[in-house]
């Protein structure tokens, strides 16, 4: 990662277990968001936006799981980090803009 990148997505992959099976929602997403830039991902209905997003936010409900990838945030990986400097992190750093699930 370069001084010019605030976060870098490499390899990301999440997973849903269901009953019904495995449902791969993100699946080896790559992206850098350079400092001072502001960032949207857009997409169609349930291509991954809203899983790729509470992915780097580490709020991916059960049954969801993070299988691999990384999440560098200013030098550090996210998903190695202890929970409660991802939440300090959260709000202050990184932030994210839910939508309405009723509007969308």
């Amino acid at each position: 990662m370069d001084m010019k990148t605030l976060l870098e997505i490499k390899n990301l992959h999440t997973y849903f277990y269901t009953e019904r099976g495995t449902s791969r929602a993100v699946e080896g997403v790559s992206f850098n968001i350079p400092k001072g830039e502001t960032v949207a991902l857009v997409g169609e209905s349930g291509c991954g936006k809203t899983v790729t997003a509470l992915s780097i936010m580490r709020l991916v409900p059960t049954p969801g799981e993070i299988i691999q990838g990384e999440l560098i945030f200013q030098g550090e990986d996210l998903l190695d980090l202890p929970s409660e400097r991802m939440r300090s992190i959260r709000g202050r750093d990184i932030g994210m803009i839910f939508h309405e699930p009723m509007s969308s």
